[in-house]
């Protein structure tokens, strides 16, 4: 009896974990390897959320957003895939140090700049034509405090 109800429990967690949807919407188009690796004063910046939006302001059904790792880098994804559609794209990068005590302070540690595709100097291209591999530094160090 024992052995049933383990196996039973078994068959319920494996049926429950894989009841998450993790396929590709028909309408996501062709993704392509892209990894953006983002410095600040040269230096690789952990914990920055990426996010690219379409160069020519239009809207987008399926972002492209992750956050780059320890060195920096950050292999991109849309929609939880990996890779980016073709198309020319703002780069936007933000980070925030939110403090750990309740209603402690929280500061903008990129530029204000970079964290606007409507301000932000940095743009990639993905042409369907082989991974794209490209660093952007944010510029000096800041410490912004977010109202």
């Amino acid at each position: 009896m024992k052995h049933l109800i383990i196996i039973t429990l078994l068959i319920f967690v494996t049926l429950i974990a894989g009841c998450r949807d993790t396929s590709k919407p028909v309408d996501l188009p062709k993704l392509y390897p892209c990894t953006i690796t983002i410095t600040q004063e040269g230096v690789p910046l952990a914990g920055a959320m990426i996010e690219l939006l379409p160069a020519d302001g239009s809207s987008v059904k399926y972002r492209a957003v992750t956050v780059t790792g320890e060195d920096g880098k950050a292999a991109m994804a849309t929609y939880r895939h990996a890779g980016v559609p073709v198309g020319k794209f703002k780069v936007v990068v933000d980070k925030d140090d939110f403090g750990a005590a309740k209603n402690a302070d929280t500061y903008r540690l990129v530029e204000a700049k970079y964290s606007s595709a409507e301000t932000t100097p940095l743009e990639i291209e993905i042409t369907g034509k082989g991974r794209v591999e490209k660093t952007f530094d944010v510029g000096k160090a800041v410490k912004v405090l977010v109202k």
